[in-house]
């Protein structure tokens, strides 16, 4: 499989490097008939992994996250003659007495990766009262296990766990409305978090924002309604409604803030 050929069409250097990724291990599955497995990767990186493995009907190919609706998920690649895999992912348990301190998918999050653990292997994080479960890569399973020891300062536990035993967990929102002067990705952004156009615009210039997980680098994206748009540092929301236009000539824009 041809890297540059296939890769022509994509600009972000980033989404290009992690391409290059799959077609090396599609490329080794073909020529070793061997089985091998992507880190963890968003669903824009999931849509253009597919469309470029499509293109070879000599592998096939099992997505998977852990379960039905996850966010990030593994591509497993393997010879087209054999009929199933399954994936090499694990489960994790991380509990801990969290009631006088609450703690995010930021914390958890961050506390793993405080181990030196790179974010391409860590799946969803599933949050839920005083506990969290958690889809890791298996090679890295054990090293979590064993020291991973503190969430924002609490101490908690970590166990195994299978993949049956994972619960869905609703997200929380925080609802919002306002109004704008134009559907732009960067005067949503300012009404979102207060912020000016120039500082929004700024974001968005610096790689730090994303459209349903693509990589946003023009100010002037026009944005749909249900677009999830991501600012790091900043948080995720989802726009419910763009909705009338008022007397004064601007939009309605209702969105829920992911907490």
């Amino acid at each position: 499989m041809d890297k540059l050929r296939l890769t022509g069409h994509i600009k972000d250097v980033d989404l290009k490097n992690k391409m290059f990724k799959v077609i090396d291990k599609a490329n080794v599955c073909i020529k070793k008939h061997e089985i091998l497995q992507t880190d963890f990767l968003n669903p824009y990186e999931i849509k253009n992994a597919i469309s470029i493995l499509n293109s070879n009907s000599d592998i096939k190919y099992k997505i998977d996250g852990g379960y039905e609706e996850s966010e990030r998920s593994v591509i497993c690649i393997y010879p087209y003659y054999i009929e199933d895999i399954e994936t090499d992912i694990s489960f994790l348990k991380i509990e801990g007495n969290f009631k006088f301190k609450s703690v995010s998918h930021k914390d958890y999050l961050g506390s793993i990766l405080g181990l030196g653990i790179k974010r391409e292997k860590i799946g969803d994080i599933i949050i839920h009262d005083n506990f969290c479960q958690v889809i890791v890569s298996s090679d890295i399973c054990d090293f979590v296990l064993f020291n991973l020891e503190k969430v924002s300062k609490n101490n908690v536990v970590v166990s195994k766990i299978q993949r049956e035993d994972l619960i869905k967990s609703d997200l929380s929102y925080k609802e919002v409305s306002s109004t704008i002067s134009s559907d732009r990705l960067d005067c949503i952004i300012s009404s979102i978090y207060n912020l000016s156009r120039q500082e929004s615009s700024k974001l968005i210039e610096n790689e730090k924002v994303y459209v349903d997980y693509e990589k946003i680098t023009q100010s002037s994206k026009v944005i749909n309604n249900n677009s999830m748009i991501s600012v790091k540092g900043k948080g995720r929301f989802i726009i419910t409604e763009l909705g009338d236009i008022t007397k004064k000539g601007k939009l309605k824009i209702k969105a829920k803030i992911i907490l």
